[in-house]
């Protein structure tokens, strides 16, 4: 997974440029040395005459990390983020974009408050029937823990980068727009064939499984697992009146939406309201019992262990923890629970037999590849095919049985290579091709994609541009980096 990430990051960081305005989930982090001189106390840095604040930091920083934790489904931990670097991605975003912001600067350029409020009025989060709604800002604001203020400077800064990339946009010319729809509209007459394997073709022995195993013995580790000792504190069984639950909902109906962003009646939304009034009215004693937990005045009631990967539970609570240690209140919908770290076990390498299972099916994958690659080059050398007439990149239609992302991931193949003849592994079988015929530009789709061409060559353009740019500016500008790192 890390891997994965560190090979991606340049492209994603690109899609959470503006981050310091963003509402967020992920909680604040530690974030190493930081060089505290008298006019640095503030600050992570300084570009030009503008400082980085360490908040702008912070929500930077829980920002990217919420977005990397969303693309791989919750399970990014603190020490995977720590591996990636993700404080010199965040470090490196916030420079670039105050280099920018600088330039901005120079050359002129300013968000008025009108531009704000423009900004303000026509968002979608801030509205009630279309129309903006200050308590739904305030409110909004406050749940997510970010001042007006501060919204409205981060606003600042992007509205002034927008208007710097518009008065920098770059404009496709005709011989470029042909260009690109020659190689988006191209289209190949192809014939194809598919092989798939018989159940003689693989052989595994139970001494194959353990050689790959033995040599790939680090890759299989058991899952760090933390044993918590609970103070289990269930919901107190006051009655609630339901006219009191009512004005709770109304004082916070705007926590209360349906997916598409509208409000929530009181009737749909009255069982979780209920939660979360008996979460507010049972937090007091829910901190009490932390307190007389961690002096030792109270025991717990289970112990239970939790793994890291667990979606059940809230782990990114405990993972910065250290052993022993007691946590404050945890939310749950029955009520709170105070854990105390009482183990934390790590990752270490599995037996034989509790990765066997694992190693099996990795290494049939890899073997099932391996033969059906064997095949395939086999059948090239004398291939006849199923002549299946022209297809292009966006052609829907299924080849070879394939459904259509499958379809979609064999033609994407067939343009990124220049052979005529190949083949790709597509699941359990290899498809097999040869380009009969070539023709470079489909003019009917050229002009009903016109305008999806000219934002594509605009935004490489634009990318180039920036880069291009920002090397010219780190040149130009001064760079004053106070923060430290891990």
């Amino acid at each position: 997974m890390i891997t994965w990430m560190q090979h991606h990051k340049k492209y994603l960081v690109i899609t959470i440029w503006i981050s310091t305005i963003a509402f967020v989930g992920a909680g604040f982090v530690g974030w190493g040395a930081y060089d505290f001189n008298k006019d640095r106390a503030a600050s992570v840095a300084k570009v030009g005459n503008r400082n980085i604040t360490i908040q702008e930091f912070q929500l930077a920083y829980a920002n990217h990390f919420s977005f990397y934790n969303n693309l791989l489904n919750g399970k990014l931990t603190q020490e995977q983020a720590e591996q990636m670097g993700l404080d010199k991605i965040v470090m490196n975003t916030l420079t670039n974009q105050t280099l920018l912001l600088s330039y901005a600067d120079d050359v002129g350029l300013i968000a008025t408050q009108n531009d704000v409020k423009e900004n303000l009025k026509n968002n979608p989060n801030f509205q009630e029937n279309g129309v903006f709604n200050k308590e739904i800002y305030y409110t909004t604001l406050k749940n997510s823990k970010i001042t007006p203020s501060d919204y409205e400077n981060g606003l600042k800064k992007e509205i002034l980068i927008a208007k710097l990339q518009s008065f920098l946009k770059m404009t496709p010319s005709a011989e470029e727009t042909n260009i690109f729809a020659s190689a988006f509209f191209m289209e190949d007459r192809i014939a194809v064939s598919s092989v798939s394997l018989e159940a003689n073709d693989i052989a595994l022995k139970e001494e194959d499984i353990k050689s790959y195993w033995e040599k790939n013995k680090s890759k299989y580790l058991t899952k760090k697992a933390y044993t918590l000792e609970i103070v289990n504190l269930p919901f107190t069984n006051d009655k609630v009146e339901n006219k009191d639950l009512e004005d709770f909902h109304n004082q916070g109906k705007y926590n209360y939406k349906h997916e598409d962003g509208k409000l929530m009646s009181f009737e749909e939304a009255k069982s979780k309201a209920l939660i979360d009034y008996r979460l507010k009215n049972d937090k007091k004693n829910a901190l009490e019992s932390y307190l007389s937990f961690k002096k030792g005045q109270i025991n717990p009631t289970s112990t239970k262990i939790i793994y890291e990967d667990d979606v059940s539970f809230p782990v990114d609570k405990i993972q910065s923890a250290g052993l022993g240690e007691v946590i404050k209140p945890i939310a749950l919908n029955d009520g709170y629970i105070v854990p105390k770290i009482k183990e934390v076990k790590f990752p270490e390498p599995m037996s034989y037999e509790m990765a066997k299972k694992s190693v099996l099916n990795e290494l049939l994958s890899e073997v099932k590849v391996t033969a059906l690659e064997k095949k395939a080059q086999a059948k090239l050398q004398t291939f006849s095919g199923t002549d299946i007439g022209f297809v292009s990149r966006d052609s829907v239609k299924s080849i070879a049985g394939l459904d259509e992302a499958k379809t979609a991931q064999f033609l994407s193949h067939v343009f990124d290579n220049t052979a005529k003849k190949g083949y790709t592994v597509i699941d359990d079988k290899a498809i097999v091709y040869e380009i009969l015929e070539q023709k470079l530009l489909n003019e009917e789709k050229a002009k009903q994609y016109v305008s999806l061409i000219s934002e594509n060559i605009s935004q490489i353009k634009q990318t180039e541009l920036n880069q291009n740019l920002i090397k010219k500016l780190a040149t130009a500008y001064k760079i004053e980096q106070y923060y430290k790192g891990k």
